[in-house]
Parts: C-alpha cells; structure tokens; sequence
C-alpha cells in the first residue's frame, strides 16, 4: 500500500516541491529511524577497529596519584616488557579507593587486568581464592606472601618483593594478585620472571 501511495504521488501533477514535502510528512520518521541506525552501526564498527590491543594490563586499586606517575608507569613497563615483539600495548591502570573501586571492580570482572594490585586493607576485605588465583612462588620471602584465610593457598605478594612495583611510590607497599580471568597469562610468567620471581600456578 505505501508503494501505491509513493507511486501515485509521483505520478500526480503536483509540482516537485510539493511532491518532496508531501514525502517528508510522512516518510520523515522511516528516513530519520533508518539514518540513525546506520550511523550506530558505523560507530560500533568504528569503536571496535579504534581500541588498543592490550596485550598485558596492570590494575591497581590504591591511592590518587599523578597523570605523570600513572605515564611514567606505562612507559617503564613498556620498556620493561619489551612489546615490539607484541602484538597489543603494555598498560598500568590506577583507580583510586573509594568511590571509583566500583569502576576497579567491574573491569576485574571483565577481564581486563592480567595482573592486579591493592593495599592490604582492600586486600584483607576483598581477596577471596574465588576470585584470585593460588600460586607457587620461589625466591620470595615468607612475610612477603599473603595466604587465602585459614590455607595454605598462596593469593597474593607484596608488591615491595617486586623491583618495578618497589621503584614507583604508587605501587609500593601493595599486595600483587593474579586473576582467576587473567587472559595474557604467558605475559604474567614473563613479568614474575623478569623480576626475578618464579612462580608456578
């Protein structure tokens, strides 16, 4: 019926303004409807190709600190991983306790850190062998290993053990965790080894 309707307007001895005006009227909600679908469909596209491949990400839950610390950050572990021979980029996200631990929490969720790092309050009051994986550790001291409460499950190490973590003041005095949903585990070993940490899950 809408194609009878078009064909007899077309057809009909009105002049081109008056046609195009009458197709607007009732036809501009189809055009609108269809032209903001393709352009949500173009900005998914966009959104997917436009994101940066991480091939190795640090979440760490602690106190405020500096865009340039949180850049000096990224920029050493760069340096430290040596990505060229990797496919996405190396990356220190720092959220700050309190409110934004919502924020913290939802991208552990999603998996998006390899790697996680909090103080020990936040440690203490969240940790669960559910959520973190148990590992084996050598080369570590005893008091730097933290335990699932009540096992012996390895959980966690202070942050301090690790010459990165010890060198930058926003990651010192912390507890090192790995997810349970970490992705990038070949790049968690590679990290634990590099400072000189052997560890085992």
């Amino acid at each position: 019926m809408a194609k009878t309707q078009v064909k007899e307007i077309l057809q009909s001895d009105d002049t081109k303004k008056e046609k195009l005006d009458y197709l607007w009227e009732y036809y501009k909600w189809h055009v609108i409807g269809t032209i903001a679908a393709i352009l949500f469909v173009i900005y998914i596209i966009l959104q997917m190709f436009s994101q940066p491949q991480v091939s190795f990400s640090i979440g760490v839950l602690g106190p405020q600190i500096t865009t340039e610390q949180a850049q000096t950050l990224n920029a050493d572990l760069e340096q430290l991983m040596d990505p060229e021979d990797e496919e996405g980029d190396m990356l220190v996200t720092v959220t700050a306790e309190g409110q934004m631990s919502q924020r913290f929490f939802a991208q552990l969720t999603a998996a998006e850190y390899d790697l996680i790092l909090m103080t020990e309050e936040s440690f203490n009051q969240f940790a669960t062998d559910q959520s973190i994986d148990g590992i084996n550790i050598s080369g570590v001291e005893e008091e730097a290993l933290r335990y699932t409460e009540g096992t012996e499950t390895i959980i966690g190490v202070s942050s301090n053990s690790f010459p990165f973590f010890e060198e930058h003041e926003a990651t010192q005095n912390m507890v090192v965790m790995v997810p349970q949903n970490a992705r990038n585990r070949d790049q968690v070993m590679h990290f634990f080894e590099s400072q000189g940490i052997d560890p085992s899950e």
